[in-house]
């Protein structure tokens, strides 16, 4: 799913848009729409599988202003299949959307745990409480009956997370950055539900656009003809294509004057695209990149999907190609005239 499209699916599934870009009339978010757009933006940002985003802690989370994509750390307890935690990189968009869910004042973060708070939901569940955070040391400080202790996030498991609390001058409140609107944590297979809802509102803003006046059995048919729809680990899937444009742009420049016995060393020792991108997707093995995500997409052409990022994206990889281009005499890198794309500046 390319940006454009993830945009539009984005737009008229959670957040009530018609495909004449005007807000339904009949549109009713049910409070979670900020929540929604930003765990998606997240999604297709991060490239984290479901289980992995959902799971996260807001305590974990960089802040925003810290860098365009600023390191994350991802819990070897959340990460399927086991093994060690990871870095991972969160972009600015992301952050901003997060940011605007968490707003004490605006996001209905804050509405569901006051919501929860007078109905004394949280008292009647086995907490945690958590003291503090250090982020350097990844160690969370928990109070408890014999005393203070202190544990790691990487053996904090999913199940165990959701009762992760602090406490704040209002009561009780979840580390958990995902809520529902009840002010639970809201449990990885929960977003099936929200991918769904969405793809039955994109299908029938689809036909209400194309086909308007159709009812009952002949909309439902023409409903399961859009061609627009997402599943969650489709974001996964975009998040790897793009990167695999990015990277091969910017390999493509670093190895422009190489001969062949040069890049077999260079890939020797630094790997190629494959290994780049097997880092990021959090794989043990590049042939499990190669085999299951890209190999559909290695003939698409990379101009084509490069001119597709948004500009916060494009703004990055022209500072890469600049990075990896530099003493080159064949790059001017002042007074520029044409981006990388063809376009004006």
């Amino acid at each position: 799913m390319l940006r454009p499209a993830m945009e539009q699916w984005r737009d008229v599934g959670l957040r009530g848009y018609g495909f004449d870009g005007l807000r339904r009339s009949n549109w009713r978010g049910g409070g979670c729409e900020d929540r929604d757009v930003a765990f998606v933006e997240g999604l297709f940002g991060t490239g984290l599988r479901v289980q992995e985003w959902a799971s996260v802690l807001d305590v974990e989370l960089p802040r925003l202003g810290s860098g365009r994509f600023p390191k994350a750390w991802l819990s070897a307890a959340c990460i399927k299949g086991g093994g060690e935690g990871r870095e991972y990189r969160v972009p600015r968009s992301t952050l901003t959307a997060i940011e605007a869910y968490t707003d004490p004042m605006e996001g209905s973060r804050g509405e569901v745990v006051a919501r929860a708070q007078r109905a004394g939901r949280y008292e009647r569940l086995p907490v945690r409480i958590v003291t503090g955070y250090n982020p350097r040391s990844r160690v969370l400080h928990l109070e408890g009956e014999s005393g203070r202790s202190r544990l790691s996030v990487d053996v904090v498991g999913p199940d165990e997370r959701r009762f992760l609390f602090r406490r704040t001058a209002s009561g009780l409140e979840p580390l958990a950055l995902w809520l529902t609107p009840a002010g639970l944590p809201k449990r990885a297979h929960g977003w099936e539900d929200t991918f769904q809802a969405a793809n039955a509102r994109v299908a029938d803003a689809w036909v209400e656009a194309h086909f308007p006046g159709l009812a009952g059995e002949q909309r439902e048919g023409r409903m399961a003809e859009c061609p627009l729809w997402c599943r969650p680990h489709m974001a996964r899937h975009s998040f790897a294509l793009k990167w695999f444009s990015i990277l091969s742009v910017v390999w493509e420049r670093r190895v422009e004057r190489f001969n062949d016995e040069e890049l077999r060393d260079l890939r020797e020792q630094f790997g190629g695209v494959w290994f780049q991108l097997m880092t990021l997707l959090g794989h043990k093995d590049p042939t499990t990149t190669r085999n299951i995500y890209l190999e559909p997409f290695t003939a698409l052409e990379v101009d084509y999907l490069m001119a597709l990022l948004d500009g916060e994206e494009r703004e990055a990889v022209n500072a890469l190609i600049a990075a990896f281009s530099a003493g080159s005499d064949r790059v001017m890198s002042a007074a520029h005239v044409v981006d990388s794309w063809g376009d004006q500046v």
